[in-house]
């Protein structure tokens, strides 16, 4: 029969046993130049061995182990030639022995019913490799003692390649239980926090120039020649007429053309750096303990910036001009259904006690924070440009039956990059030339005209 590999290219052949592979590191990682510095190596698996190890497949300890042995030796299985599991100084190939038919009645110190006494049989027939070269490697005694009767060179797998001992199933029930102990001797809550900024990281954060005073000046009256009155000033006090007149509307106007345009004209650059520094985030708390937080209280506070729970949309293309009244019996009361604060609050609600708006600062109280419960916070963060970053999100909890302050620091790295207004938008076309970074959300909620997410805020607010 035709020799299936050239055993004289390699310096060191190893007939290895089931333990190497069960008990032992994974041997794609095994420090194999402390057999051979040079090689390459061989390891040949005889079938006995290959048997021993597939039959510990579903085993519940040594079945990934198992599993992985197969993955690595498939290769060689499928070729019939050596496989390399390992490149380097000392390269290492593995395959599978091919064995001739064992005369047992020559071996009469061996039982055929034995697996250490099959595993040895086999490596004394394995074809292709001289009697001479072939060497056992093991870390149990009795299949080495067997070997060594036999003549065949053997090595004890050194305990530094073997992995680390498992807990025996009765010692991971005793820890298991200790754990549960100690969660239930445990005499406060445990809260966990986390929050998750919406964007790539670095942000970039854009730090804009000021309009110049002639581009204010003409972008006022562009403004104003979109936005003329819309009632004429000249009126009679002795004409009756039914149409209703706003007496009030042509002071409105005037101060709209004299203070709220060029006052915008002159903080457009602003507007502009809180339109695009805003980041999405999501704050989420967790009692994952097994108490209740009683009293619990927790507070956000941006550094470098500020917290909401809406987009803030500033008329960065110019504010519109103010309307007359139109009906001098039904006045128009502006309000927004998130404006009505409820009187009561239950134990287990999260209660805004400093409501996110605009401020630096959100803190929420909850009179009964459950154990197993969770709550989440979706904000907006607006990151002020003339800082120098990171942006941070200092947050911290208490609860009456807590000791101390649960303390966690979340940062979002970002880049400054100075730009002028005319870089980013077109004020004349009302345009966009570098997208916000919360451009499609945005404006899929314009469309919707979305309050719960976005809240237009007004020049003079």
């Amino acid at each position: 029969m035709e020799s299936a590999f050239d055993h004289k290219k390699y310096t060191s052949i190893v007939f290895m046993d089931s333990m190497v592979a069960l008990e032992g590191k994974p041997l794609e990682t095994m420090p194999w130049h402390e057999i051979d510095p040079t090689g390459p190596i061989l390891i040949l698996v005889v079938p006995q061995v290959n048997s021993e190890i597939d039959k510990r497949k579903r085993d519940g300890r040594l079945g990934p182990r198992a599993r992985a042995f197969n993955r690595l030796i498939a290769p060689a299985a499928e070729t019939a030639a050596p496989h390399r599991i390992v490149e380097g100084p000392s390269p290492v190939d593995i395959a599978i022995a091919r064995c001739a038919r064992i005369n047992w009645d020559l071996l009469d110190d061996l039982d055929p019913n034995e697996g250490d006494d099959r595993v040895v049989a086999q490596i004394l027939h394995a074809r292709d490799v001289p009697n001479d070269r072939k060497q056992l490697l093991s870390h149990d005694t009795n299949p080495i003692a067997i070997a060594s009767r036999h003549d065949l060179k053997c090595r004890r797998l050194p305990n530094h390649w073997l992995l680390a001992p498992e807990p025996s199933p009765s010692e991971k029930e005793v820890a298991r239980l200790k754990a549960r102990v100690r969660e239930l001797e445990d005499d406060q809550p445990l809260i966990e926090l986390s929050l998750e900024f919406g964007l790539t990281q670095p942000q970039r954060i854009f730090r804009i120039e000021p309009l110049p005073d002639d581009a204010q000046k003409a972008f006022v009256s562009h403004i104003l020649r979109a936005n003329p009155p819309m009632q004429s000033e000249a009126r009679s006090p002795f004409v009756i007429d039914l149409d209703y007149y706003d007496s009030g509307y042509n002071d409105r106007y005037r101060g709209y053309r004299t203070k709220v345009v060029p006052a915008y004209a002159a903080s457009a650059h602003r507007l502009l750096e809180i339109h695009y520094g805003q980041v999405p985030f999501v704050f989420s708390l967790k009692n994952a303990g097994y108490l209740q937080a009683e009293g619990l209280v927790l507070r956000l506070t941006a550094k470098g910036g500020s917290l909401h729970d809406r987009f803030s949309c500033y008329p960065i293309f110019g504010p519109a001009a103010p309307r007359p009244a139109t009906d001098r019996w039904l006045p128009k009361l502006g309000f927004h259904p998130r404006d009505l604060r409820t009187s009561i609050v239950g134990r287990h609600e999260m209660d805004f006690a400093v409501g996110p708006n605009r401020s630096d600062t959100v803190e929420v109280h909850c009179a009964d924070f459950r154990h197993g419960r969770a709550w989440d916070f979706e904000g907006i963060a607006t990151i002020d440009p003339e800082g120098e970053g990171p942006f941070v999100v200092e947050v911290e909890v208490t609860a009456s039956n807590m000791r101390g302050i649960r303390s966690q620091t979340f940062q979002l790295p970002y880049i400054i990059e100075q730009a002028k207004v005319g870089e980013l938008v077109d004020l004349l076309n009302r345009s966009y030339r570098v997208p916000i970074p919360m451009m499609d959300r945005f404006t899929d909620e314009v469309k919707a005209m979305n309050k719960d997410w976005i809240e237009f805020v007004a020049i003079d607010d």
